[in-house]
């Protein structure tokens, strides 16, 4: 294998805090022009009363420059759910699902905003029925958007996709009802891959809902059915790829179109039906709807005993609770597979001096899972980055990790503490929790194709903002943005590549 060096960050540029006038929840960065990057916040009082702050901060020293709620009240009787946002080319696109009252159906809007958060256009770009679901994704050169809308409830009769194309514009370019030549009974759409210069692929779920994580019974057990659906347009043709691993079940997938212009799907599976894993599957399609490349492969004891502690390796055949959580593409074709192990728990406990019951509920976002594939989707490693988060009743808000892509790798950024720093990098059991954010420090892991690297602080010890890290998504090709959080102080952080000499 050719060495690779992931490219070093430069020293983190800090801003300064801001408040907020009421306990937010930060929803995320949706993007970056010349000058400015911005955020989103989504703020629910109630069907009536709802507030979407924008905020822009200059990209030099990420200085607060504007605050706007965008969030307008419908006319008439609807009440308004917005569903995403995005940046493209200076306009910020917010689609929203206006909900009729009095019999009125369900309208589907959009709302184009400048980049000084000043609205340009409303428009209703579609209907959506009372039993469906919408998804909405945006177009991988970010020109324009697909919506996708699926019934939620089971039914006898035949199952089918609606599929809206809209350009950058904000105005339809067509619309298509799509039909599996499968009996179905449910479906769901857990992701849309869109590209003008290549087939709509749509992640589909033909099971039943049962994703109750919290459930001791057979209802607990993975019940996934998965197919591709690859529509192209200008041809009006559908090709179906059913997903099957015999006597395995898939527990977590991800799909993508890469540079090449081939969907690489890939995911965890198990052999137990449970939510646990014990290895890892791919498939390579085509532009031409042809399967390149299809395998699986089954973790074997070295990389077991890399989450699994050795007096319980015989025993603990999958590793248990993992979640997966992002895919990331690297130029070359190449990709990771990037998940967490997480579970929560409800302790009560009842004082029969006072005959009160208090309840706790436990957050764990543990042990960071990376698996490594070349261009034709073989799993070539997978490392474990040891990471041990506990908090009661924050809804795990300053809990797991985000994820910043680059050329030759990744970076991992996370709260940890000060000490785990300094420990090595094999040695995967003697890390210490971190418990209820005591004493947190915003740390880095940094990987390349060959694995684990380095592990460091990011931000001096003595700050005091906590990482939100599970609402930052990278927006920006060679910076990641990272919000901070103490109270009702918000601070933005940023990290950005060195330049080659």
């Amino acid at each position: 294998m050719v060495s690779a060096t992931v490219a070093q960050l430069n020293e983190p540029i800090i801003g300064k805090a801001f408040n907020t006038t009421k306990k937010e929840n930060f929803s995320g960065f949706i993007g970056e022009n010349t000058t400015a990057v911005f955020s989103i916040d989504y703020l629910y009082l109630s069907r009536k009363k709802q507030e979407l702050n924008v905020r822009k901060f200059h990209k030099s020293d990420l200085q607060l420059m504007e605050s706007r709620n965008i969030y307008m009240p419908p006319e008439g009787d609807f009440y308004s759910e917005p569903t995403e946002a995005y940046l493209q080319n200076d306009k910020i696109y917010l689609f929203s699902v206006l909900m009729g009252e009095k019999g009125n159906p369900n309208l589907i809007e959009l709302k184009i905003f400048d980049d000084h958060l000043e609205r340009i256009s409303t428009g209703i770009v579609d209907t959506l029925g009372l039993d469906e679901v919408l998804y909405v994704q945006e177009s991988r050169e970010q020109d324009g958007f697909v919506l996708g809308r699926y019934n939620k409830y089971s039914k006898l009769t035949e199952q089918k996709i609606d599929l809206t194309a809209i350009d950058n514009a904000g105005i339809v370019q067509w619309r298509k009802s799509v039909k599996s030549p499968m009996a179905l009974q449910n479906i769901t759409i857990e992701d849309i891959a869109y590209s003008k210069d290549s087939p709509i692929f749509v992640l589909c779920n033909y099971a039943y809902n049962l994703n109750n994580r919290n459930a001791v019974s057979e209802s607990d057990m993975l019940n996934n059915k998965y197919a591709i659906w690859a529509y192209d347009h200008d041809k009006n043709f559908l090709k179906e790829f059913e997903l099957r691993i015999k006597g395995k079940w898939i527990n977590g997938i991800k799909m993508h179109v890469n540079r090449q212009g081939n969907l690489l799907v890939s995911g965890f599976m198990n052999e137990t039906k449970h939510y646990s894993i014990n290895g890892t599957f791919s498939l390579l399609i085509n532009s031409q709807l042809e399967v390149v490349n299809s395998n699986f492969q089954k973790f074997d004891t070295d990389v077991r005993k890399k989450f699994i502690d050795a007096k319980d390796i015989n025993k603990i055949k999958e590793l248990e609770d993992y979640v997966l959580n992002d895919m990331k593409i690297q130029e070359d074709g190449s990709y990771y597979l990037v998940g967490e192990r997480f579970y929560k728990y409800t302790e009560r406990n009842y004082d029969p001096r006072t005959n009160i019951t208090s309840t706790i509920e436990h957050y764990n976002y543990n042990a960071i899972i990376v698996s490594y594939f070349d261009s034709l989707g073989n799993n070539l490693w997978t490392e474990c980055v040891p990471k041990y988060q506990n908090s009661t009743n924050d809804y795990g808000y300053y809990a797991s990790f985000s994820t910043m892509n680059v050329e030759d790798g990744l970076y991992l950024f996370f709260n940890d503490t000060e000490k785990n720093n300094e420990i090595g990098l094999t040695d995967y059991f003697n890390y210490k929790g971190l418990f209820n954010n005591r004493r947190a420090q915003i740390s880095y892991v940094q990987l390349d194709h060959e694995g684990v690297k380095e592990r460091g602080a990011l931000i001096d010890a003595s700050n005091d903002f906590m990482l939100r890290a599970k609402q930052c998504h990278q927006v920006s090709e060679n910076t990641m943005y990272l919000m901070g959080e103490t109270g009702r102080q918000s601070k933005v952080f940023s990290v950005s590549l060195k330049e080659e000499n």
